[in-house]
């Protein structure tokens, strides 16, 4: 499913020197994410940015051979980059585990990396009525697992939310249980 991810990216570097490209991945775990963009942009500046430290030393020690890819421990909601400084901004299943304040809050901090022109990408679970023969599916997923904050996520309108941030949505494109968002930069 995280490849689903790579062509709205594959969009915006099309022609482009990715020598002279930055994205940003928040929430990136074990850095599985950013290998795959690595393969497919070997020379990309990418900055992998998760909270847990364990995370952060597994996706570097996974990840040591790739050049120009750093890790750092930090929070979505707290970026620690300077505005206007990401060519893209990607999310790869992070939404649905913020409590609603924080996931603005994270929203707004994507927008603020992002430079004008800029992609965020944010692939996550479907939501309520995308599909709707698995609306019963979404109901029952934070039942049978621990998952506080999925109930609110499956209502989100990040559409409404992005346009606060600045951001314009792109397009929606449903990928079996996922949904891929993109969000462009004015």
């Amino acid at each position: 499913m995280r490849r689903q991810a790579l062509p709205p990216l594959q969009e915006k570097f099309a022609g482009r020197d990715q020598r002279q490209l930055r994205l940003l991945d928040i929430g990136s775990g074990t850095g599985r994410f950013v290998d795959f963009v690595k393969q497919a942009w070997p020379r990309l500046h990418v900055v992998g940015l998760d909270m847990s430290d364990a995370y952060v030393r597994h996706a570097k020690r996974h990840l040591r051979h790739r050049p120009r890819t750093s890790f750092v421990v930090g929070k979505a909601e707290a970026i620690p980059l300077p505005d206007n400084s990401q060519d893209a901004v990607s999310s790869i299943f992070l939404f649905h585990e913020l409590p609603p304040k924080v996931r603005r809050s994270a929203l707004r901090e994507c927008a603020r990396v992002l430079k004008p022109g800029g992609r965020f990408i944010l692939l996550d679970s479907l939501q309520r009525d995308d599909r709707p023969d698995y609306d019963g599916l979404l109901k029952l997923f934070p039942q049978s697992y621990h998952e506080p904050y999925y109930p609110s996520y499956t209502k989100e309108d990040f559409r409404a939310l992005a346009g606060e941030c600045g951001l314009t949505h792109v397009r929606n494109k449903a990928a079996f249980v996922s949904k891929v968002m993109v969000f462009d930069k004015a």
